[in-house]
């Protein structure tokens, strides 16, 4: 086994336009965008803490225009067309991969510091914009929770042969199964009908009090009201 399994399995099967995260041996974080078998990123972004070489492979930065943080991103940046093998020496130079990828703990030097989550997550301004799918939903929701924001859940009308349908709303689900309700800003935002979803840590409102116990769940961020799969 390689020491970079997981950018391997990126890179072979690519991304579906969403970024993937990467956590490395000594807890820093990167997450990348790439197509299946690409040779180079399309985009990688740093969590805080992680720098790059001063090397040709790093030099194509974005700076986003000021998004959402009128012109600072508090040091995350942005790098357009990476090398995949570019990326792998910035992985290998900090030890490998870690072996806990789920885990969130913060990266060395960066534990006192309460991370912006909105630049993060900025990419995903608009990936709503011509409508969403369920796959839309799991890989969306994923990078939002991946990056520290509540995890998101779509509640669909019904749930049948095809996959999830009808008409669908968004909440957050705590641990306990508990669901809650979401400013509309997050949908806004996602649809590109607002340029920022607020603060996240004023997304989550009140708890439902209507029943929550779904018929139909992928455990992946869908569920659904109605069972029409004839199971």
């Amino acid at each position: 086994m390689t020491s970079t399994p997981r950018l391997d399995r990126i890179t072979a099967g690519g991304t579906n336009e969403v970024f993937d995260r990467i956590r490395l041996a000594d807890g820093h974080t990167l997450s990348l965008k790439t197509r299946p078998g690409a040779d180079t990123a399309d985009e990688v972004f740093l969590f805080p803490g992680l720098t790059v070489p001063n090397t040709e492979a790093w030099e194509n930065e974005d700076q986003w225009e000021g998004w959402l943080t009128g012109g600072d991103l508090g040091g995350e940046p942005l790098y357009l067309d990476v090398p995949i093998d570019a990326v792998r020496d910035l992985i290998l130079q900090h030890g490998g991969e870690h072996e806990d990828q789920e885990s969130e703990e913060p990266a060395p030097g960066t534990e006192e510091a309460a991370p912006d989550l909105l630049p993060q997550i900025a990419y995903l301004h608009g990936r709503f914009k011509d409508g969403y799918t369920p796959d839309d939903v799991r890989n969306v929701f994923e990078c939002i929770y991946t990056a520290g924001g509540p995890y998101l859940v779509c509640v669909w009308d019904y749930a049948d042969e095809y996959g999830f349908g009808g008409d669908s709303q968004f909440y957050a689900e705590d641990e306990d199964g508990d669901l809650f309700e979401v400013q509309p800003d997050i949908h806004q935002w996602l649809s590109g009908q607002q340029e920022t979803p607020g603060r996240m840590d004023t997304w989550v409102c009140a708890p439902v009090t209507e029943p929550t116990e779904f018929p139909v769940g992928d455990d992946f961020h869908n569920y659904a009201r109605l069972d029409r799969t004839g199971g």
